[in-house]
């Protein structure tokens, strides 16, 4: 998500041109030594000291004074090396995006926590490896973090929380153990997505009605009640908490009306499916399967209009079993 925004920023963003006066050599010369740092690939050609106005370079925008504040490499096999340290010299950058290079390996240097106008932080879809560094809480003005489809290990930064304006954290397709901090979950946040990874313990208890749309902890080693994570006044609309140990009775839950993806399969989810699963008329994806679910189902429109699907595999331990109720109705 954080990819297409960013995607659709650029799209909108006039391109700005250097004059031969506006060209600062702290720019010049950092962008060129990046270059180098990456084995000069072809990707990068236009980025030459033959012709200074780096402004007009690929992969590079600027801001109307002419300093560089966006730099996007995307999509390149030809790039190999660690994340260059030279990109720190680039004071005025708001956005970086290293996006799908296989040949980006190493650790995430600490040299970009002098970056202090970061807003948006991509690397994806890489060879990055090593820790997420917690230097990256210096970082204040960092809105969105992707870090996902990489080789990072260890844990999640307590420190992500000091975060003041971080909305959108992605953290998916890792190698991240440990639990999830507990002043992670109850940040402002409008999205936080941390699958596929091998994270354990509980999910940190958050009362708060805040402004999150998107959980998604699937894939995960999770245990315990998750049962805080929805409640009728929150603006949610996914929660995929799919292939994890969570316990918790789903009988008297009422979900935010405005849900439109929620999948809780392959827990141990017990009781029996909630009526106020009737009032979800926005929701489009609905996977309770592979719990402990027991009947009868309610007899309503909102349950049923899903079919059965949703309810296969529950291996009910006191009651009718609900895929035969399901199927009675």
């Amino acid at each position: 998500m954080a990819q297409l925004f960013l995607l659709a920023l650029l799209l909108v963003a006039p391109a700005v041109h250097c004059s031969p006066t506006m060209v600062n050599q702290g720019d010049l010369q950092a962008l060129l030594r990046v270059k180098q740092s990456l084995g000069n690939p072809a990707t990068l050609k236009t980025w030459s000291a033959a012709s200074p106005n780096y402004c007009s370079w690929d992969h590079v925008r600027c801001d109307e004074a002419g300093r560089v504040n966006n730099v996007f490499i995307d999509g390149a096999d030809d790039v190999h090396g660690q994340i260059p340290s030279a990109i720190a010299g680039l004071t005025q950058l708001m956005s970086l995006s290293l996006f799908r290079l296989p040949g980006l390996q190493g650790a995430i240097p600490p040299c970009l926590t002098t970056l202090a106008n970061l807003q948006f932080l991509t690397i994806s879809h890489s060879n990055v490896s090593g820790p997420i560094p917690d230097s990256l809480a210096k970082l204040h003005s960092l809105d969105s973090v992707d870090l996902s489809n990489n080789m990072l290990t260890g844990s999640i930064p307590n420190t992500f929380a000091d975060l003041p304006n971080l909305r959108s954290l992605d953290l998916r397709r890792n190698q991240l153990t440990g639990s999830i901090p507990a002043s992670l979950v109850q940040g402002q946040f409008r999205s936080l997505i941390l699958s596929y990874n091998q994270l354990t313990g509980p999910i940190p208890r958050d009362d708060a009605q805040d402004e999150i749309n998107t959980v998604d902890l699937s894939h995960n080693k999770l245990t315990g009640d998750a049962s805080f994570l929805f409640s009728e006044g929150r603006p949610i609309g996914k929660v995929d908490l799919s292939w994890n140990n969570l316990d918790f009775d789903l009988s008297k839950l009422v979900f935010p009306k405005d849900l439109t993806y929620l999948d809780l399969s392959h827990n141990r989810i017990r009781g029996t499916v909630p009526k106020s699963l009737e009032q979800l008329s926005t929701l489009q994806t609905l996977d309770l399967s592979y719990n402990q679910l027991c009947g009868p189902l309610p007899k309503l429109h909102g349950v049923m209009r899903h079919g059965c699907k949703p309810y296969l595999h529950n291996q009910c331990h006191s009651g009718a079993p609900l895929e035969g109720s399901c199927h009675q109705l």
